[in-house]
């Protein structure tokens, strides 16, 4: 997707696809370090270089994102598997993951500095990040993003106007003492000009204090104009931002397409596993079913598809418990989201009941990420609608406030993930930093970034 200032002079649709392409061509080679470190890389990409989204479109898609089913941006290792792969290859990882932990803090960091400016956002920040690094529930995110919303909606549409009600109440009581005052100046200033008027003169301290009480109602007076202009110039300006950021999307009644798809194909994955006996050698429908239907039901990616996945493929004997390690320590090797391990499951299990690996592993593939993919297009045009309205506003600066808290804890989850294979604590933290300081200040790019952080790791591994 892309953003554009004015809609009336679109690019055509060949250079708008070819745009797309070269912006995320890249990821499928560089995204080493688990699904992590995606949100550091888009941000990068998408927020800071080429400038389609804000930093608040940006979360709010991640939030909606986290809250639907299907990949997501937090993935964790399994860490048993470590026996099954090569040091060289474990320290490669290593170096990868901790360039992509500088720049998942990166992203972060710049995203706080938006989404995170006052007393609420933070605290709602901090207590998202707290539960998702210390908890992974299937049904964590999306209660997080929904608490969020709502200690946001009720702060800003209730309790918000009632504080700012109490304090027009104590200005007014203000204004009420400063009108007395004014009064009991004047009042004076006509004494004064009384007396002079019989031939009495005024002392200097009476006249200085007279033009002292004058000038501070003044100053009080014009202090309040000007801090109302400020803020009508900065409403403005916010204004124009997001009057300039329109999003080249598509009808809500074309999302609404995509859904009945979703549900159609859920309703009919269930049929097929529901009707259809589970057997050692498996068929194409079963398996695409079984995948679509995961697909469908895993919120929060990583921490849940690894099992649930077990379950569904070794339990019911389509493959053995040894080749299903076997792939995830491969996969978790390679870029690209836990997802990316159905391909894998497909192809064992086809060639395991004596048909096509290739097919099998196309299908899963398909299967598994085609859930997630229609619910969230079946989202996308309604959010560019209604998140202009006020009180949507109020809720999604709490979900964006969670959703950040998410990218943290994302930096610690990696950090775990790297730290569980062993290896020099210290050496990967400066990989770390100087990833973070190599992206935001050095204007390294991020893919660059990633290389030279698995060259460091394989540095490791020679010099030991």
């Amino acid at each position: 997707m892309a953003f554009s200032p004015n809609h009336s002079a679109l690019p055509p649709l060949r250079e708008r696809l070819k745009e797309t392409v070269h912006a995320y061509f890249k990821f499928g080679y560089t995204t080493f370090g688990g699904p992590a470190a995606h949100i550091g890389m888009l941000h990068e990409e998408v927020v800071t270089r080429r400038k389609w989204i804000s930093n608040e479109q940006f979360t709010e898609l991640f939030a909606i994102c986290q809250a639907l089913p299907g990949p997501a941006m937090v993935g964790i290792l399994i860490a048993n598997i470590k026996d099954g792969i090569p040091e060289w290859a474990t320290r490669l990882e290593q170096g990868l993951s901790s360039a992509a932990i500088g720049l998942v803090a990166l992203a972060a960091y710049r995203m706080s500095t938006t989404l995170a400016t006052d007393k609420l956002t933070r605290i709602l920040a901090l207590i998202a990040g707290g539960v998702s690094a210390l908890y992974t529930a299937p049904w964590l995110l999306p209660v997080l993003m929904i608490c969020g919303g709502l200690v946001s909606f009720v702060h800003d549409a209730y309790w918000a106007p009632f504080l700012a009600r109490q304090g027009l109440a104590q200005e007014k009581k203000g204004e009420k003492n400063q009108a007395k005052d004014l009064e009991q100046g004047q009042a004076v200033e006509k004494a004064v000009d009384e007396e002079e008027a019989h031939g009495k003169s005024t002392g200097s301290s009476q006249k200085e204090e007279i033009a002292s009480v004058h000038g501070s109602i003044r100053q009080r007076a014009n202090g309040d104009q000007d801090s109302v202009k400020d803020r009508e110039i900065v409403v403005d300006v916010d204004e124009k931002l997001n009057e300039e950021r329109l999003l080249y999307t598509y009808s809500k009644k074309l999302a609404l397409v995509f859904l009945a798809i979703f549900l159609v194909l859920l309703i009919a994955s269930i049929l097929v596993r529901t009707l259809v006996p589970v057997q050692e050698k498996t068929s194409y429908g079963q398996l695409v079913a079984t995948f679509y239907f995961v697909g469908s039901i895993i919120f929060g990616g990583g921490p849940v598809i690894i099992p649930l996945l077990k379950n569904y493929t070794v339990d019911s004997h389509w493959m053995t418990n040894q080749q299903f390690l076997i792939g995830l320590a491969l996969i978790q090797s390679l870029p690209g989201p836990n997802f990316n391990f159905a391909a894998f499951l497909g192809a064992v299990a086809m060639v395991n009941a004596g048909l096509n690996g290739v097919a099998g592993a196309v299908l899963c593939y398909i299967a598994i990420f085609t859930p997630g993919i229609l619910l969230k297009n079946a989202t996308i045009p309604f959010w560019q609608f209604f998140r202009e309205k006020p009180a949507v506003k109020m809720v999604f600066r709490g979900v964006n406030a969670c959703a950040l808290g998410l990218v943290f804890s994302a930096t610690w989850l990696l950090w775990v993930q790297t730290e569980n294979f062993g290896g020099n604590t210290g050496y990967h933290a400066v990989i770390a930093s100087a990833a973070f300081v190599a992206s935001g200040y050095l204007d390294v790019p991020a893919p660059l970034v990633i290389v030279l952080g698995g060259g460091m790791g394989v540095i490791e591994y020679a010099l030991q």
